[in-house]
C-alpha cells in the first residue's frame, strides 16, 4: 500500500466546489433538524472545453434520494445549506460565471440565510481545484487572536464571553481574495443575490426559524438582533418573510469597498467602535494586519482514490487522512457498514484520529507540527495496530504518540499568514469551502447597526496549557476541524465533499468517502445513511461515547457495539449532530454530476 503524502502545489487556475457546510459553519450546533428538501496567477478559467461530448441522457432522480436534496445536471450545480443560497450560486453559474464566482455568491448567500452559522464575523477554509492547470489551493481565512489576547487577559475574556470572545474575520477576506486571484465577476456582480436576499427578503426556512425560537431569549434581549430577528416582537414563523437591510447596506458597502473597507475603511471603524464598546480586545491594526493565506493542501492515497484536504491550522484535514489511513491498514472494505468489525475499525481510528489532532496541530507558523508524520503510511500502522481484531475491545483510553512538536519564534510578517458549500461549473473547475462562526449565533454579540453577529473563536484556542500547539498568543490562528475535501481519480477530481458539525465533521466525511468509494452509493444514498461517530472530546480518556442515529441502526449491532465497550448517545434519526453533508460526485464517463445535500440540516443541491 503506497501513498504519495507529499503537499500538492499551491496554483491554481480553475475552479469548482463549494461545500459551505456551514458546516463548519458550524462547529458546533446538533440540534435536531428533520429531513426537508426545500507575478499574478491567471484567474480560473472560464473558457468551455473546445470539443464536448454529446448531451447525455440525465436521470430524472438519484436513487434512494427520498427527501428530493439532491439534483443533477450537465453544466454545473451547487450543494449549500439554504435553497436560496444554491439558487443564488446557480444563477452566477447560468450567468456564464466559474465555480469560484459561484461558490463566493453562495458564501455571502448562505450569511444572510443562515445567520446562525456562519456570516461576515467568521472564517472559512475553501479548496480548490483548477482545470486550467490541474492544481490545487487551499485558501485560508481562519481568524486570528487580537493582539491585546494573551494569558493575563484569559480571567476576564473565560468571565465576560460576548465581544471578549470574538477573534478577527477571515470569511470576507478569503472570499474576496479567492474572487479576485481565481475568479471571472466582480464583487458586486456575484454579491448582488445575497443583497437582493437581504434587502427584500425570503420566506424563512423552518431551520432559521427554529433556531431563531431556540435563541429567542437571547435575541428579544438584545435590541439590534430583536429588531431584525423577530417579527414585531414575536417569534418568525416558517414560510414567514424575512429581511435584513442593515446586512444589505454592509454587504453593498463591502462590494464596493472591497477588502479595504472591511479591513481598514469606514466598515472596520464601525466595527471596532462596536466592538471596544462591549469589551472586545480588537483594535484597528488588528483588522488592518489581518490577511489570507494560501496553504498547500495535505493528501493521501485511499484505495487507489486520491484524498486531498486542508492543512493546519485545521486540525480536520490530518484527522481525516490519518483516520482514512488506519482504515485502509486494517483493510475495512472487507467488512460490510453494518457489521460490528466495520464499526470497531471506523470509531476506534477516528477516536486515534481525534486525540492526535488535538495533540499535535495548531497554528503552523508557531510550531512546527508533525502534519507529514501523522498522515504517512508508518504512522498508521504504528497507530492501527492499537485496533486488535481479535479481541475486539473499545480503547479505554487512547494512547499518546511521541510526535515532536517544536515552538517557533514567528515574525511578524509569519504570524500575519498565519457551513459546508460544494460548486462544480460547466468549465470543469470544483470548490469546496466550509465557513464557520464557532458555536450556533457565534459569541452571541451582534455588530451594532451593521446585521451580522461575529465569531467565538477565541473559545477554540488553548487557555489552559501552554505546552500546546493551540495555547492562546497574540496573532495566533485559530484552529477548527473544518475539512473541506476532494476525491481524485487517476489524478483527475471526482468528489467534492465537506460538513459542518465541530468534531463530527471529519468522520461525517469519512463515512461519505467509504461510503461512494468502497459500497458504491451514489452521492445522495451516501449521505442519507444512517452514522455513527465516536467524537467525545472528553473521552479521549474514556468512555468510548458514540453519537448514533440509533433508531436507525439494527439493535443487534447496537447491543454487540455496547458489549465491547462503546456507550452510546442517540441523537435520533436525523441529527445534525452527526454532520451535514454536501457533496458533488462527477461521473466522468458520461458527463453527469450527481449533487447530493444532508436532509439533517435541510441543505439543498440545484443542478442544470
Amino acid at each position: 500500500m503506497k501513498r504519495n503524502n507529499q503537499s500538492l502545489t499551491t496554483k491554481f487556475s480553475a475552479l469548482a466546489l463549494v461545500l459551505a457546510m456551514m458546516l463548519s459553519l458550524l462547529a458546533g450546533c446538533g440540534q435536531t433538524t428533520q429531513p426537508a428538501a426545500s507575478s499574478t496567477p491567471p484567474a480560473a478559467s472560464s473558457e468551455p472545453a473546445a470539443s464536448e461530448p454529446e448531451t447525455p441522457e440525465i436521470p430524472e432522480t438519484m436513487e434512494g434520494d427520498e427527501f428530493g436534496n439532491g439534483a443533477i445536471g450537465t453544466h454545473g450545480g451547487v450543494s449549500s445549506g439554504s435553497v436560496y443560497a444554491s439558487q443564488a450560486g446557480l444563477e452566477i453559474l447560468q450567468a456564464g460565471g466559474n465555480a469560484v464566482d459561484a461558490a463566493v455568491a453562495t458564501a455571502f448567500a448562505v450569511g444572510v440565510c443562515e445567520p446562525n452559522l456562519t456570516s461576515l464575523g467568521g472564517a472559512s477554509f475553501m479548496t480548490i481545484y483548477l482545470k486550467e492547470t490541474g492544481e490545487y489551493i487551499c485558501i485560508e481565512a481562519m481568524e486570528t487572536a487580537p493582539a491585546a489576547a494573551g494569558i493575563d487577559t484569559l480571567d476576564e475574556i473565560n468571565e465576560k464571553k460576548g465581544a471578549m470572545l470574538v477573534t478577527v474575520p477571515g470569511q470576507v477576506h478569503g472570499a474576496l481574495t479567492a474572487l479576485e486571484k481565481y475568479g471571472t465577476m466582480t464583487p458586486e456582480e456575484v454579491m448582488a443575490p445575497a443583497i437582493k436576499l437581504a434587502r427584500e427578503g425570503f420566506p424563512i426556512e423552518e431551520r432559521l426559524a427554529n433556531a431563531i425560537m431556540d435563541s429567542f431569549d437571547m435575541i428579544s434581549a438584545n435590541e439590534e438582533a430583536a429588531a431584525i430577528y423577530t417579527n414585531d416582537g414575536l417569534p418568525y414563523a416558517t414560510g414567514d418573510l424575512f429581511k435584513n437591510e442593515p446586512l444589505a447596506d454592509t454587504l453593498e458597502a463591502i462590494a464596493k469597498g472591497g477588502i479595504e473597507e472591511f479591513y481598514t475603511g469606514e466598515l472596520a471603524q464601525k466595527m471596532v467602535d462596536g466592538l471596544q464598546a462591549n469589551g472586545s480586545l480588537m483594535a484597528m491594526e488588528d483588522l488592518a494586519t489581518y490577511t489570507v493565506a494560501e496553504r498547500e493542501p495535505i493528501r493521501t492515497e485511499y484505495y487507489g482514490y486520491e484524498v486531498v484536504t486542508v492543512p493546519p491550522p485545521s486540525n480536520g484535514g490530518d484527522w481525516l487522512l490519518e483516520m482514512l489511513n488506519i482504515m485502509e491498514e486494517k483493510d475495512i472494505s472487507q467488512y460490510d457498514p453494518s457489521t460490528l468489525e466495520y464499526q470497531y475499525i471506523f470509531n476506534e481510528a477516528c477516536r486515534i484520529g481525534l486525540v492526535d489532532s488535538y495533540t499535535y496541530i495548531g497554528d503552523p507558523a508557531f510550531y512546527d507540527l508533525p502534519v507529514e508524520e501523522m498522515i504517512s503510511d508508518e504512522f498508521a500502522a504504528e497507530r492501527a495496530a492499537l485496533i486488535d481484531m481479535d479481541n475486539m475491545q473499545a480503547m479505554e483510553s487512547v494512547p499518546l504518540s511521541d510526535l515532536p512538536v517544536t515552538k517557533l519564534e514567528p515574525t511578524a510578517e509569519e504570524s500575519q499568514h498565519t457551513t459546508h458549500i460544494a460548486v462544480i461549473d460547466q468549465y470543469g473547475n470544483i470548490v469546496s469551502t466550509t465557513n464557520t462562526l464557532g458555536n450556533g449565533w457565534g459569541c452571541k454579540f451582534m455588530a451594532p447597526g451593521l446585521g451580522f453577529f461575529y465569531n467565538s473563536h477565541i473559545g477554540n484556542l488553548d487557555h489552559e496549557n501552554p505546552d500546546s500547539p493551540d495555547y492562546v498568543m497574540p496573532g495566533k490562528r485559530v484552529r477548527s476541524t473544518i475539512s473541506p475535501s476532494l476525491v481524485l481519480q487517476d489524478g483527475n477530481p471526482i468528489m467534492a465533499v465537506g460538513s459542518p458539525g465541530s468534531l463530527a465533521i471529519p468522520p461525517a466525511v469519512a463515512t461519505i468517502i467509504n461510503n461512494v468509494l468502497l459500497y458504491g452509493m451514489n452521492v445522495q444514498q451516501a449521505i442519507n445513511e444512517p452514522r455513527a461517530m465516536a467524537i467525545n472530546r472528553s473521552g479521549m480518556d474514556s468512555p468510548a461515547r458514540v453519537s448514533i442515529e440509533q433508531p436507525r441502526f439494527d439493535p443487534d449491532l447496537v447491543a454487540q457495539m455496547e458489549g465491547i465497550g462503546y456507550e452510546m448517545k442517540d441523537v435520533g434519526e436525523y441529527n445534525m449532530a452527526v454532520g451535514g453533508i454536501a457533496a458533488i460526485y462527477l461521473d466522468r464517463d458520461n458527463g453527469i454530476f450527481y449533487a447530493g445535500a444532508d436532509p439533517r440540516r435541510g441543505y439543498k443541491a440545484l443542478a442544470y
